[in-house]
């Protein structure tokens, strides 16, 4: 028996993003229209899920690239998708990123940006030094070597880009470091560059620079621009990963590999000495 003053169930996230991103079925949107204007709970709902709307194209569009969607969308909708040609447009809305998120980490493709983001998940979620210590000033350390730790030689085997690639890939880097970095700058002996891209932690610019090393494989110089004390190149070991890192006035950074401590700390010094940070 239902009751004056039952109230119907509230619409799922998945049901009011594809509301927002004009998705439903004529009929269907009608329904949550009318919902929305009769249950003030459901309404704020979707102001919420408006507000959350970012420029998410630009962001993830290499990933949607490499994301397989047509599986993705099987698997959302529970139903056979259409084939979708090659060359074909597809808006991007909510529900596709988040889709091809999904999809991506089964690939292996999820963005460094997202692993950060998965990773660094708050005050409560600090990791240890491997003396079982917490170490909140160095907890980045902990985050970075959690991703580093899932990267292959596979995963940087494209090539080399040339100086001018490099130049601007890391000119993307510069502002939010404020810093003036060049491919000179920032090379690694014995290691070929493969990309520069600008992360987050914890509100703050974190730079990624990866390498290919030939003996042991993916390398990693981070800056996280952060203000701190100086302090000279010092080491750690973070699953089974080796961490070479220093401290300047207004940056931190660290180079991360599988090489022996001491091979990785004489190559950190050679950058700290040319970056001079």
């Amino acid at each position: 028996m239902t009751g004056e003053n039952d109230d119907p169930p509230m619409p799922s996230d998945e049901e009011l993003t594809a509301f927002i991103d004009g998705e439903l079925e004529e009929e269907h949107r009608a329904r949550l229209l009318d919902l929305i204007e009769r249950d003030p709970a459901v309404a704020a709902r979707v102001e919420h899920l408006s507000r959350a709307s970012l420029p998410y194209s630009e962001a993830f569009q290499p990933l949607l690239d490499v994301a397989p969607t047509a599986d993705l969308q099987r698997m959302l909708d529970g139903v056979a998708a259409p084939p979708v040609a090659a060359n074909a447009v597809v808006p991007l809305t909510r529900r596709r990123l988040f889709g091809a998120i999904a999809a991506s980490v089964m690939a292996g493709v999820l963005g460094d940006r997202l692993l950060v983001r998965l990773f660094g998940t708050g005050d409560g979620d600090e990791l240890a030094d491997d003396d079982g210590g917490p170490d909140r000033e160095h907890h980045w350390h902990g985050v970075v070597a959690q991703y580093m730790g899932l990267y292959t030689r596979e995963t940087l085997g494209a090539a080399t880009p040339g100086h001018d690639a490099q130049s601007a890939q890391l000119a993307a880097l510069n502002r939010p470091l404020n810093l003036s970095l060049t491919p000179e700058a920032v090379e690694v002996a014995g290691a070929e560059f493969r990309r520069a891209q600008i992360l987050s932690y914890d509100d703050m610019p974190l730079a990624q620079i990866t390498y290919l090393d030939p003996r042991s494989g993916p390398l990693a110089l981070c800056i996280l621009r952060r203000s701190g004390t100086v302090r000279g190149v010092e080491q750690e070991m973070r699953g089974g990963l080796s961490i070479a890192y220093w401290n300047g006035p207004d940056h931190a950074a660290l180079l991360i590999g599988r090489l022996p401590p001491q091979d990785l700390t004489a190559k950190a010094e050679a950058v700290r000495g040319r970056l001079a940070i």
